[in-house]
């Protein structure tokens, strides 16, 4: 899609051909942000937790691009994956009484994303520049979402820092999927950055 845009941009003579390459890209990376909104505020409505669904998605997307882990190799098991995952989530979220456990697989999360931060995966290769930038956003980007759970809990929104915290739970997920896969298959298909 981000191709026929470009496409239809030079139509339009808003661009030169010399630029398709670079605002298909530029597309796509938008794509790539909205997408996950998008679907997940479906999702959420389905369910009646669009705001929940927000709060889960919106730190996950922040860390995802730069923690890297498992890629689906395709854009239909991509799109099957995130929707059981997104349901399972926010229902799990919805319905779980001891808090206590989702904040310390938090925490866990948060420590993992900052050591094993990014993992190369093959379906999205890093150079060794990119895994260094990567690794200091990752930290950053966990740090202040660290902060701001924080300060929702204190003033009172903790069933909002489930979702938050689910969110980079997720993250960490797709990195244990990668480590796991990597072990299983031993495979240099994912490679820890450490």
């Amino acid at each position: 899609m981000s191709e026929k845009i470009a496409d239809w941009l030079i139509e339009q003579k808003a661009i030169s051909t010399g630029e398709r390459e670079l605002y298909a890209y530029a597309v796509h990376c938008l794509f790539s942000l909205l997408y996950p909104i998008a679907f997940a505020s479906v999702i959420g409505a389905f369910l009646g937790m669009i705001t929940e669904a927000i709060a889960m998605i919106m730190p996950f997307i922040l860390i995802r691009k730069f923690s890297g882990g498992y890629h689906a190799d395709s854009f239909k098991k991509c799109l099957v994956l995130s929707s059981i995952v997104i349901i399972v989530t926010l229902l799990i979220g919805k319905y779980i009484k001891n808090i206590f456990i989702v904040n310390i697989m938090y925490i866990a999360a948060t420590i993992l994303l900052m050591v094993f931060s990014p993992i190369d995966s093959v379906n999205k290769r890093l150079d060794d520049n990119d895994k260094k930038f990567c690794k200091k956003v990752t930290i950053f980007i966990v740090g202040v979402i660290f902060g701001v759970v924080g300060v929702l809990w204190i003033i009172g929104y903790r069933y909002y820092t489930v979702f938050i915290e689910s969110g980079i739970i997720l993250a960490e997920l797709l990195q244990l999927v990668a480590i796991c896969h990597n072990m299983i298959f031993n495979e240099n298909d994912y490679k820890l950055s450490m």
